[in-house]
């Protein structure tokens, strides 16, 4: 290859978008608590040995018409809350939240409907 053929590919590279594939990377994790059998908190991911979790969407549902419910790391780091009385659901698709390392995500939850459930999904990176 020329020197000039290898150039062009250089600047094609810097000046284009390179096709990145982020879904391929990116994990999904999901489950349902049923508060009538669990106590708050509820640990719901941790990441491998030595290693961080880093968020890239959050979303919660209940069927409560009462109480609150969040989504956090253990050091308090909010990643979602949601008002039972206000909203069924919250979706935060395009956030990101990165966690330090051995950091888990719980779930905890207050003052929600007599045998209420709660399904959640995180989308994540380890890194």
């Amino acid at each position: 290859m020329s020197f000039w053929n290898y150039f062009q590919k250089v600047i094609d590279l810097l000046s284009g978008v390179i096709n990145v594939d982020i879904l391929g990377s990116e994990l999904s994790v999901s489950g349902e608590i049923d508060t009538s059998t669990e106590t708050s908190p509820a640990t719901i991911l941790l990441p491998s040995s030595g290693k961080c979790l880093d968020t890239r969407g959050v979303y919660l549902y209940s069927n409560s018409t009462s109480g609150e419910i969040e989504a956090k790391f253990t050091s308090g780091t909010l990643l979602a809350k949601l008002y039972c009385s206000k909203q069924t659901m919250v979706s935060l698709d395009k956030v990101r939240f990165p966690g330090t390392i051995d950091e888990a995500i719980v779930l905890s939850w207050q003052g929600l409907s007599q045998g209420a459930k709660i399904y959640w999904v995180i989308r994540y990176k380890e890194r």
